[in-house]
């Protein structure tokens, strides 16, 4: 059976048995696909130091004659970006992105906006220095956008205004949108309040291109609502929680 080729970045890594491995990784031309690495505990030369998280591989792959999963025969590494597992804060960082693509797209699903995002934002995490939070939510906003899930930050869903003197915002996981203290005076389940800064700086990033990302300048404040807001909605639309946000200071 004929070999595939793809680039991939490696999202999640499990023992299978006393040698194997099972592999799961986005790549640019198949999505998320998940594959079998036979042999690659033991391996001396194949997959040694290759199958690490967010390493960046060209795999060649075949689907299997007994099995659901493919089989990965070869991985040849791109870059493993060693910056990133020199640093917690930046490691934590980019388990995260991955995680969180690992979660929010299906099998065989592929995106090529999806991927190039994931790989820049890697690379800028592996020379960002202090700005690890920014990235995130850039890489977060951008992704959400990719899939469908932009949120209305525009202003209030009922009256439509943003801004108004006196009037407090709250973002709402549920109605994906803002919603205000003059429309719904008392708290929604799971809303959660935004400051006027944290919503303009977020639809800058909606708008903004990759290249620009160093132009923004989040206050530890919107840097704390940002996190929280997008960490309250992957868990609301994916009914889940994204373990690594447990581990980002």
């Amino acid at each position: 059976m004929s070999l595939q080729q793809s680039l991939a970045i490696v999202l999640q890594v499990k023992d299978h048995g006393d040698s194997d491995k099972i592999v799961t990784l986005y790549t640019l031309e198949h999505g998320k696909i998940v594959l079998i690495a036979k042999g690659a505990k033991r391996s001396k030369k194949r997959f040694v130091n290759k199958l690490e998280l967010f390493s960046l591989l060209v795999i060649h792959f075949a689907p299997s004659r007994h099995s659901s999963l493919m089989r990965l025969d070869q991985a040849d590494l791109q870059d493993p970006f060693p910056r990133l597992r020199e640093n917690y804060e930046m490691y934590i960082a980019a388990s995260l992105l991955c995680e969180l693509v690992l979660h929010w797209t299906r099998e065989h699903d592929s995106d090529e906006m999806l991927f190039r995002l994931l790989v820049w934002a890697l690379e800028g995490l592996s020379t960002a220095g202090g700005a690890a939070n920014r990235t995130i939510i850039f890489f977060h906003v951008k992704m959400l956008d990719i899939l469908g899930y932009r949120p209305d930050l525009t202003g209030c869903l009922d009256c439509h205004v943003l801004g108004a003197p006196g009037v407090l915002h709250r973002f709402s996981p549920l109605r994906n949108g803002l919603v205000c203290s003059r429309c719904e005076p008392q708290a929604t389940a799971n809303s959660q309040p935004l400051s006027i800064q944290t919503i303009q700086l977020l639809r800058r990033v909606q708008d903004m291109e990759q290249g620009k990302l160093e132009r923004l300048h989040f206050s530890l404040a919107a840097t704390r609502e940002a996190i929280a807001l997008l960490k309250r909605y992957d868990n609301h639309l994916l009914q889940r929680e994204v373990q690594s946000w447990g581990f980002l200071g």
